[in-house]
């Protein structure tokens, strides 16, 4: 940076040299040139300048985020016990310990599930004998009614026409006995009274035959379907109670094969290999990490095994930052506890929706994103701090000046152009900016001294006159940052 005189003629200032008056000056404007930071007053003669610069233009959004492991096993209680599902922890493996698969993690309290176990194996065996019965019941059932239809029936049935010829067989003598009876009462050799009891036994051996046949009747028409109905509905019967009494074996013994899993649980082992991270608990009102006495419960994580060769950072993009952050940007990660290092990486997701917001929150809109850490640290782990510059735009070869070398009169944006002969405003378009440089399209050339604090002297170039008074104006610049870059 260098300074350069202001003076007018025709539009550009030249300085005005007034003796003896410029060499008592000329010893207090080196110590300002020696001493940059004071630099002059707003309005002085003697501005500090700057040369425009041609180089890579780089703007980066710095955000802070956690570490965090990208395949992250969580290892959850999966016992249910006792009656509001609270298991107690007897034992816990330290934290940072290498485990295997298989090794023990956790060791919860099994001696509630162990009483119930045996007594449901009481019940298991009660329903398995239940279950035996049931089904004696039933086969007896289902084989009645073959018994019946090929037994039963069959030997009534014979027995009622034996019956049934024998009474037919009696009426058929009895009539022959009738018949020669008076035969033998017209010849005088029987009497009336001997004539009338052959009818009588003629009378009672046809009723003997009727009701034989009605007997048998009444077997085919009745009595058999009744039977059968009667078989049926104990077959029914019994199924349903064989069902029921297999059903609750089943549920039985599934609660029995239930709980020894449950017990089995209770030994927490690894199913991959890691480095343990235990995980926290949040219960009355505090919280602490898991440890012997503590109580946990089904689904709760308690150990969490990070693959360090996979690693990301979890950071909240501000919401007036978010619109210019995409997946696949780079990023420089460094971390809190390496500051001396930094990792490449990149952005891999951008969440839809901001982050809920506390009741005690300060009202700004965040967006959680995930930066993929490409070359993880040998001692990295979950938890660090990390601060990211996330690459939003990245241009070789341009122009550029610091932003207050920028300053805007109307509708219009200048810089103040300084050589030897004086200092003349220059009409400038602009490119991106990252709210420390601006990007020069056009209107400057490389190596040109410009004044750096170009609002500071605007009063002093000629400028063209505004129809009217403006008010002051912001610079959107495409592709970067919103900036004010200058006051009318």
């Amino acid at each position: 940076m260098g300074r350069t005189s202001l003076g007018k003629r025709r539009g550009v200032f030249r300085p005005r040299l007034l003796g003896p008056l410029a060499l008592a000056l000329s010893l207090p404007l080196l110590a300002g040139s020696l001493l940059p930071t004071f630099g002059p007053s707003p309005g002085g003669t003697n501005p500090i300048t700057c040369r425009v610069t041609r180089e890579a233009f780089i703007n980066e959004i710095s955000v802070r985020g956690d570490v965090q492991s990208a395949a992250n096993v969580e290892v959850r209680c999966e016992v249910r016990a006792g009656p509001y599902s609270w298991v107690r922890i007897l034992e816990v493996i330290p934290e940072g310990t290498h485990v295997e698969p298989g090794d023990v993690l956790i060791r919860l309290d099994s001696t509630a599930l162990e009483a119930e176990r045996d007594q449901q194996r009481i019940y298991c065996e009660q329903a398995k004998a239940a279950t035996a019965a049931a089904r004696a019941k039933y086969e007896i059932a289902r084989n009645a009614k073959q018994i019946y239809l090929e037994a039963e029936h069959k030997l009534q049935k014979e027995d009622l026409e034996i019956a049934r010829l024998a009474a037919n067989h009696r009426a058929q003598e009895t009539e022959q006995q009738l018949v020669a009876s008076r035969r033998l009462e017209a010849r005088g050799y029987v009497t009336a009274q001997q004539r009338q009891a052959d009818e009588f036994a003629l009378a009672a051996a046809e009723t003997d035959l009727k009701l034989a046949q009605l007997k048998l009747d009444m077997l085919e028409k009745y009595s058999k379907p009744k039977r059968l109905k009667e078989v049926d509905s104990a077959l029914v019967t019994t199924k349903v109670r064989l069902e029921a009494a297999e059903f609750y074996e089943k549920v039985s013994c599934e609660k029995l094969v239930d709980l020894e899993e449950q017990i089995r649980k209770c030994v927490v082992r690894a199913p991959v290999a890691g480095d343990v991270v235990l995980a926290h608990l949040h219960h009355n009102d505090h919280s602490h990490m898991i440890e012997p006495g503590e109580s946990t419960f089904q689904n709760r994580v308690l150990v969490r095994l990070p693959d360090y060769r996979h690693m990301q950072v979890k950071a909240k993009i501000e919401e007036d930052k978010i619109a210019m952050v995409r997946a696949g940007l780079p990023v420089t990660i460094t971390l809190e506890a390496f500051p001396e290092v930094e990792l490449p990486g990149e952005v891999v997701r951008i969440s839809a929706y901001p982050e809920p917001d506390s009741w005690h929150g300060s009202g700004i809109k965040t967006y959680e994103s995930t930066v993929r850490i490409d070359s993880p640290l040998k001692g990295l782990r979950p938890g660090l701090t990390a601060d990211l510059r996330i690459r939003v735009e990245r241009l070789e070869d341009q122009l550029q000046v610091p932003c207050q070398a920028v300053f805007r009169h109307g509708d219009r944006t200048y810089c103040i152009a300084a050589d030897e002969g004086g200092c003349e405003a220059r009409e400038v378009t602009l490119g991106s900016t990252n709210g420390k440089v601006v990007v020069i399209a056009s209107g400057l050339e490389e190596g040109q001294s410009v004044v750096l604090n170009a609002a500071s002297y605007r009063g002093q170039v000629a400028l063209p006159e505004l129809a009217a008074e403006s008010k002051p104006q912001v610079s959107v610049v495409p592709g970067g940052t919103r900036h004010s870059v200058a006051m009318e």
